[in-house]
């Protein structure tokens, strides 16, 4: 499927991450574009091999084909899949971090048998958590778009430090606005990290609007490093709740 005249010059956006690209990531780009539309597998794989196609036939590069990969995606007005009105991934990945948060303020208080003082710093970080859930899918479709910088790794590593010892200065000097039983805040923590995984695990489909050329069919199966990422990615926050429950078991009696 092209436009009118696929071959006119375009003035607009340049694409996804780059001024000038090769076919290859023209192609890649395009798809990403096409996803972030929510346009189904089988139509991106008729765009994508109607595109290769007729570029065979131009002679010339994807980009002076057909223009930026943004630009072009949008041109073809493909039909969409309906967008939830809760994004799902987010949401679950939300109550997740929201339950390891919960393992790391009430972990060591349960060992301890003490109880978890919630001050406003604790409040504040559920908060942004919750809030970070939210806005992820917008987050993510910006990040999709932007090509990694070595500037961009200083200023996440930099947050990642900056962020938790800040938090843990305030948290000092902040106020306890009231207790709870640190074996409700685990309880609790447990189901948020347990049942999204689970959930993940069971209604995730890994065959879900798979990308088919036409006439083509969808592999059987995907390749085991596919399905080892994926199902690291499922039980992330499981993996790093154990992590925490390590530290907390076997790190308190050396420190008595």
């Amino acid at each position: 499927m092209t436009t009118s005249n696929p071959c006119d010059s375009d003035n607009g956006s340049t694409g996804i991450r780059s001024a000038k690209t090769d076919d290859a990531t023209w192609f890649d780009e395009f798809t990403i574009e096409l996803r972030l539309l929510a346009v189904p597998g089988s139509a991106i794989g008729d765009a994508v091999a109607s595109a290769r196609e007729f570029l065979a036939d131009a002679g010339t590069s994807a980009e002076e084909c057909f223009g930026s990969p943004k630009r072009y995606a949008d041109e073809l007005d493909l039909p969409t899949i309906p967008r939830k009105a809760v994004n799902g991934a987010g949401l679950r990945a939300g109550l997740g971090v929201l339950g390891l948060i919960g393992f790391l303020v009430s972990a060591l208080p349960l060992v301890q048998g003490e109880a978890v003082s919630v001050d406003l710093p604790t409040l504040s970080m559920f908060a942004v958590v919750f809030i970070g859930a939210v806005l992820m899918p917008t987050f993510l479709s910006s990040l999709a778009r932007v090509r990694p910088r070595a500037w961009m790794v200083v200023v996440a590593a930099l947050l990642g430090f900056a962020l938790p010892i800040g938090l843990s200065l305030w948290t000092d000097s902040a106020q306890s606005l009231f207790t709870v039983s640190a074996l409700v805040i685990v309880i609790v923590s447990a189901l948020l990290v347990l049942v999204p995984a689970i959930w993940s695990q069971v209604r995730h489909s890994l065959r879900d609007d798979p990308i088919v050329e036409p006439g083509g069919t969808p592999a059987p199966r995907p390749s085991i490093s596919t399905r080892l990422f994926l199902g690291m990615i499922t039980w992330s926050m499981v993996i790093l709740s154990i992590v925490i429950w390590l530290f907390v078991l076997f790190g308190e009696p050396i420190e008595r």
